[in-house]
C-alpha cells in the first residue's frame, strides 16, 4: 500500500476532507490530492506532520510493505521482545514448580519408607533430575543476572521457599494423614510468589491492578 493510499483511508477514517486535511497540514488541497494520486511525494516535514495528526509512524506511512501499523519494524520487534520476557518469566515458574514437585516426591517417598520400617534416603532416580534442573535453574538466573537483574531479591525469595518445602514436613510431623507436605508446599508457593513478582517487574510484565 503506497503512501497515498494510506493518507487516503486514514483521512477517510477520520472523515475529514482534503480541503481540511490541507488546512491541518498547511498546504493547499490540490497537494493532497497529488499526494494521494501520486502524482508528488510529500516533503519529510510534512510527512511527520501527517504522522502526528493520524497518530502513526513514519515507517508506517513510508513503506509499502506495511499494510497495518502491526507491520511496522518498530511494533514487530516489540511483539518479538515481548513474546521472549513473557518465555523468560514462564521458565522461571515452570523451573520453580519442578522443584516443588521433587520435594514433594522426596518427602512422599520419606514418609511411606518410615510406615513400611525402611531407611528413608533420598531415592537415587530423583537425583537426576534434581542436578539437571540445578543447571537449568543455574542458566536462568544467570541470564536474568547477566540483564541487570536484581540478584538478592530473587535469591532470598527463592531459598526460603525451597528452606519451607524442605523443613517444614519435618518440623510438622505431628500433623497426621501427609498434611505436612501439603503445608510446606502452601508455605513454599507464597514465597515464589515474590520471585515471580520479581522477574515480571523486571521484565516489564504487568503485576497486580492496573492504575
Amino acid at each position: 500500500m503506497t503512501f497515498g493510499e494510506k493518507l487516503y483511508r486514514l483521512r477517510k477514517e477520520r472523515g475529514m476532507s482534503q480541503e481540511a486535511l490541507a488546512q491541518e497540514l498547511g498546504v493547499s488541497r490540490q497537494a493532497i490530492s497529488r499526494w494521494e494520486l501520486e502524482e508528488v511525494a510529500p516533503d519529510t516535514g510534512n510527512v511527520l506532520a501527517a504522522s502526528r495528526l493520524f497518530g502513526v509512524s513514519t515507517d508506517y506511512l513510508l513503506r509499502d510493505e506495511c499494510e497495518q501499523e502491526a507491520d511496522t519494524p518498530a511494533v514487530r520487534r516489540a511483539e518479538r521482545s515481548l513474546q521472549e520476557w513473557q518465555a523468560a518469566v514462564g521458565k522461571g515458574v515452570l523451573c520453580r514448580v519442578l522443584w516443588l514437585t521433587l520435594f514433594a516426591l522426596f518427602h512422599q517417598y520419606r514418609l511411606e519408607q518410615l510406615e513400611t520400617g525402611g531407611s528413608p534416603v533420598p531415592i537415587p532416580w530423583l537425583l537426576v533430575p534434581a542436578l539437571a534442573l540445578a543447571v537449568w535453574t543455574w542458566r536462568l538466573n544467570w541470564r536474568y543476572i547477566q540483564e541487570g537483574g536484581e540478584r538478592r531479591a530473587l535469591l532470598e525469595s527463592d531459598l526460603l521457599a525451597m528452606a519451607c518445602a524442605f523443613a517444614l514436613p519435618y518440623l510438622l510431623a505431628w500433623v497426621p494423614g501427609g498434611w505436612e507436605i501439603l503445608l510446606g508446599l502452601l508455605a513454599a508457593v507464597v514465597c515464589m510468589v515474590k520471585s515471580v513478582k520479581t522477574l515480571r517487574v523486571h521484565y516489564g510484565l504487568p503485576w497486580g491492578k492496573r492504575p
